[in-house]
């Protein structure tokens, strides 16, 4: 798998790989890849490229307030009575 990383981002690094298919398919080959990683990086295939590698795209993040203290509550509470009078 490093070597996945490793022309993954040398190909993140240098824009010219990138645009020139023939620099494309020469730092492929160069790579030591097995022949299913280079079928599917050369068709573009994120799918393949997912299951193969076996790696988890989908990340899920989640926020929750923290839970106010009573004494705090009960002071709000206090201030917004004497202010409602």
């Amino acid at each position: 798998m490093s070597s996945v990383i490793k022309l993954l981002e040398r190909l993140g690094k240098d824009a010219i790989l990138s645009e020139s298919a023939t620099s494309f398919e020469k730092a492929i080959s160069e790579s030591g890849l097995t022949p299913e990683l280079i079928t599917a990086l050369n068709n573009k295939d994120v799918k393949s490229l997912v299951n193969q590698l076996d790696v988890c795209p989908e990340i899920v993040c989640a926020l929750l307030p923290a839970d106010e203290d009573e004494d705090e509550s009960e002071q709000e509470e206090s201030k917004i009575t004497s202010l409602a009078q």
